[in-house]
C-alpha cells in the first residue's frame, strides 16, 4: 500500500460522446468487450498502491454508481481510505461554474482528510496502463512541487490538447494549448502529481481570484516559481474523447502488441472491472470467428470479423459483423449484415438489414433501437 499518496478523479470536464448516449457520463462507456472506461484509471491507482481514492462526480452519474458500487473489485471498500464519492453541490448543478478549480476548492476537505504528502489528479478518459508509483519515484527524484504526465506524439494529432515544452533536465518550461499537435510534441495527459500542501495553497488562492483552469491559471503563471517536472509516458495511451477515438481505440485492442501492452506486459498491473458471472461463449455449429474478442454469455450462429463483442450478444444465422463494436444483449438477426458499426447496449438489429458505415465514420445505433 502507497501511504503517501491520495487521488482525486475529476469526471466533471469529460464529456459524453452524443452519438452514444448523451445521458452516459464518458466514464462509463463499455471498451474492449467487458470494462469500461472508468476501469483503466482505477486499476492503475489501487496497483499503484493508493487507498484514498475521491470521484469527482457529475450531475448525471447513476451508471458510474452502479458500476463502481464499493469499489469491491479495486480493493476499495475500505473502513478508513477507500473510495470517496463526491458529488456536485445543487448550486453548481443549476448554475454551472467553468473550469475544474472550483470543483477542487469545495472538495478541499477531502484532501485535508486524506493527510498524505502527494495528490494524484486525472480524469478518466484515457485508455493506459500507467505505473503511478513510477511517477512518484520521478516526482522524488527530481525534487518536484508538480509533476505533469505526457506522450510525446508519433502522429499529428488532429485534436485539441496542451503541448509541454520539456527541456533536457525534465524541466516544463512551456504549457501552450493547441488545437493540433504535430509529430514529436509532448502531448500533457491530464495527469498531475502535485505536493498536497502546495496544491491546497494554490487553489484557495486561485479560488479567491476567481480563475478557473488549475494547468493554465495556476501552473503556467507559475511555471518560473514552482518546480514543474514532465515525466515522459512511453507505453500505449490514447483518450477517448470523440466517436472516431472510441472506435480507434477498440479496433487498437485486436492487435496483440497492444493487448500486451495494456493487459499482459506486468502480471503486478492488471485492469480490474465490475465482475459479472456468465457462461462461457457458445459458438454454434456453422459460426466462423476471426481476429475477434467475444466476452462471456454470447452466442454465435453467423460471421464476426475484426470486432467486439459484448455480454450475451446474439449472432444469428448466416449473420455478418466486421469491423464493428456490439455491446451488451444485442441480437442481431439472422442474415443481417454490419460493417463499420458500433451498436450500443440492448439494441436489436432485424434479419436481413444491411448497416454499414466507414473507417473514419462508424455508423452508430443507440441504445434499446430497434433497426
Amino acid at each position: 500500500m502507497n501511504s503517501n499518496m491520495i487521488a482525486m478523479i475529476n469526471m466533471r470536464t469529460d464529456l459524453p460522446i452524443l452519438e452514444l448516449n448523451d445521458k452516459r457520463p464518458l466514464a462509463t462507456i463499455p471498451v474492449g468487450g467487458k470494462f469500461r472506461l472508468v476501469d483503466f484509471t482505477l486499476s492503475n491507482l489501487v496497483n499503484a498502491g493508493i487507498a484514498n481514492v475521491g470521484l469527482l462526480l457529475a450531475a448525471q452519474s447513476r451508471s458510474v454508481l452502479d458500476h463502481i458500487r464499493s469499489g469491491k473489485e479495486w480493493g476499495l471498500a475500505r473502513k478508513g481510505d477507500g473510495l470517496f464519492y463526491l458529488p456536485e453541490e445543487v448550486e453548481d448543478i443549476l448554475h454551472p461554474v467553468e473550469g475544474d478549480i472550483p470543483a477542487y476548492y469545495k472538495n478541499l476537505l477531502y484532501v485535508q482528510r486524506g493527510n498524505k504528502p502527494y495528490i494524484l489528479l486525472t480524469g478518466c478518459d484515457m485508455v493506459q496502463n500507467i505505473d503511478y508509483d513510477e511517477v512518484l519515484h520521478f516526482h522524488r527524484r527530481h525534487n518536484a512541487d508538480v509533476t505533469l504526465i505526457y506522450q510525446q506524439q508519433k502522429y499529428d494529432f488532429d485534436r485539441s490538447g496542451y503541448a509541454l515544452t520539456v527541456n533536457e533536465h525534465h524541466r516544463v518550461t512551456g504549457i501552450d494549448a493547441r488545437e493540433t499537435l504535430q509529430a514529436g510534441e509532448n502531448l500533457y495527459q491530464r495527469g498531475i502529481l502535485i505536493d498536497s500542501a502546495i496544491f491546497q495553497h494554490a487553489i484557495r488562492k486561485a479560488y479567491a481570484k476567481g480563475y478557473h483552469y488549475l494547468i493554465t491559471d495556476v501552473l503556467k503563471r507559475n511555471i518560473d516559481r514552482l518546480r514543474i517536472f514532465g515525466y515522459n509516458y512511453q507505453g500505449y495511451a490514447k483518450r477517448i474523447d470523440s466517436i472516431s477515438s472510441y472506435f480507434q481505440v477498440n479496433m487498437d485492442l485486436l492487435h496483440l502488441q497492444t493487448w500486451h501492452d495494456l493487459f499482459l506486459k506486468d502480471k503486478q498491473h492488471h485492469i480490474y472491472t465490475k465482475i459479472k458471472d456468465e457462461a462461457p461463449a457458445k459458438y454454434m455449429e456453422e459460426a466462423h470467428v476471426s481476429n475477434s474478442i467475444v466476452a462471456n454469455g454470447c452466442i454465435i450462429e453467423g460471421r464476426v470479423e475484426n470486432s467486439i463483442l459484448f455480454r450475451k450478444v446474439r449472432v444469428g444465422k448466416n449473420a455478418v459483423i466486421r469491423n464493428s463494436i456490439i455491446m451488451q444483449r444485442t441480437k442481431i438477426g439472422d442474415d443481417a449484415q454490419l460493417d463499420y458499426v458500433i451498436c450500443d447496449k440492448n439494441a436489436i438489429v432485424q434479419p436481413e438489414a444491411v448497416l454499414s458505415g466507414t473507417q473514419d465514420n462508424p455508423l452508430c445505433i443507440g441504445k434499446c433501437s430497434v433497426i
